[in-house]
């Protein structure tokens, strides 16, 4: 006699991965990935709508505020958060599209 019990053995879940830099929720990979030329291009024209398509739904409201908020004072602060918001959007989406998790408010990390 056998002290297993009979039918099929499954096995326990693999460990979850650390969370990733920067803290907050975190945005896992969607399927299909976001494209990362797509983010930069939300995120330049229109402040940070690319970040809450990717999933990084405070820091794009908060960049969508900053970047209104820029806009009625003079123009230059909503250039500049563009920008940034462009370039970190694209590394972000990148990040995504390779299969690796981005927190809510990780800004230019890579992951290796």
């Amino acid at each position: 006699m056998s002290d297993l019990p009979s039918g099929s053995f499954t096995p326990p879940p693999p460990p979850m991965a650390p969370p990733p830099p920067g803290g907050g929720d975190i945005v896992y990979p969607s399927t299909p990935a976001k494209e990362p030329i797509l983010i930069l291009v939300l995120n330049i024209l229109l402040g940070g709508v690319g970040y809450i398509v990717m999933g990084q739904m405070q820091k794009g409201i908060a960049a969508l505020v900053g970047w209104l908020l820029g806009f009625v004072l003079c123009g230059i602060p909503s250039v500049i958060i563009a920008l940034v918001a462009a370039i970190d959007g694209f590394l972000q989406a990148q990040q995504l599209q390779q299969g690796h998790p981005v927190g809510q408010w990780t800004f230019f990390s890579t992951h290796k």
